[in-house]
C-alpha cells in the first residue's frame, strides 16, 4: 500500500510524493513497521554543537525525525513551535529521557552548525538540530520519503533573521515527521503541515512571509497538532502522554 504525502514547503508550492510501508492511518499519522537499514542509522550527521551524531546516538530512546530548514519563512517556524510544546509535555510527564527530537535540515549548504546553534538559541529549543552532506540528505530523503527542492527566492527577497541580508534562494519541501522506536524500526509517518497555537519568537514572526502569516491563521490541510504528535509518540512508547498546553 502507498500513502500520499502532501507537500507544503517554505516556497509555498504544493505537489505529491509517496511513502510505502503503511499498515493503517490514524489521525496522528500512518502506522508503519519497517526496519530502518543500519547504514542509515549510522549515517554521520553534525549537530548544532559541532558534534558528530547519528540516528543511533541515543540508545533506548524513541527518535522523532523532522525535516526543516532555519530559513523557512512559511511552515517550519510552526513546526518548531509545535515541537516546543511536545518537549514541554514530555518534561511534565517525566518522559523526556525516553524521546529524542531531531530536526534535520533540508538546506545543508546554509544550515551550518553555527546557524543551527543560533536557531536553537532563538527558539530556546533543547533538542538536536542536525546538518549533513547533500549526498547524505539525498539518501535519507529517498528512504523516508520526504522531498525538497531549491527554488528561486521571491521578490522582494526575504531578509535573513540571523545576518540581516537578503536571501538568494528558498527550499521547497514536504512537511513530515517520522517516529523511530529504540530498536530502529520506523513506526509512524506523518505527512501534514503543523497546526500551531501559541506565540512565535518576535524575530521569527517578523521573518514570516505573507503566505506564512496566512498559514499561521489557516494551516494547510491536512495538518497535525501538538496532541497528534504526542499520540504518535505514545503509540511507540506504549503509554499515554498528556496533551500540551497550546496557549
Amino acid at each position: 500500500m502507498v500513502a500520499c504525502i502532501v507537500l507544503a514547503g517554505c516556497g509555498g508550492t504544493s505537489g505529491e510524493g509517496s511513502v510505502a510501508r503503511n499498515t493503517s492511518a490514524p489521525a496522528y499519522g500512518t502506522l508503519v513497521d519497517a526496519k530502518v537499514p543500519p547504514r542509515l542509522l549510522r549515517l554521520p550527521l553534525t549537530n548544532q554543537h559541532g558534534q558528530r551524531v547519528t540516528l543511533a546516538s541515543w540508545p533506548g530512546r524513541t527518535v522523532m525525525l523532522v525535516p526543516f530548514l532555519t530559513l523557512c519563512s512559511d511552515i517550519c517556524p510552526f513546526t518548531t513551535g509545535n515541537l516546543l510544546q511536545v518537549e514541554q509535555a514530555l518534561r511534565v510527564d517525566h518522559a523526556a529521557s525516553r524521546v529524542q527530537i531531531v530536526e534535520l535540515t533540508v538546506d545543508p549548504r546554509r544550515d551550518t552548525p553555527a546557524r543551527l546553534a543560533a536557531y536553537a538559541k532563538l527558539t530556546r529549543a533543547r533538542w538536536q538540530f542536525v546538518t549533513e552532506t547533500p549526498a547524505e540528505l539525498k539518501t535519507l530523503s529517498k528512504y523516508f520519503g520526504f522531498s525538497y527542492e531549491r527554488i528561486p527566492e521571491g521578490k522582494p527577497p526575504a531578509i535573513d533573521w540571523w545576518t540581516g541580508k537578503p536571501l538568494t534562494y528558498d527550499v521547497d519541501h514536504s512537511d513530515n515527521y517520522f517516529v523511530i522506536d529504540p530498536a530502529g524500526n520506523e513506526r509512524v509517518v506523518e505527512d501534514a503541515a503543523p497546526d500551531f497555537h501559541g506565540h512565535l519568537n518576535p524575530k521569527l514572526q517578523k521573518f514570516l512571509s505573507p503566505l506564512g502569516r496566512q498559514h499561521e491563521k489557516h494551516p494547510p490541510q491536512p495538518d497535525w497538532t501538538t496532541a497528534d504528535a504526542l499520540q504518535a509518540l505514545a503509540h511507540v512508547l506504549g503509554r499515554e502522554l498528556p496533551a500540551s498546553s497550546t496557549g
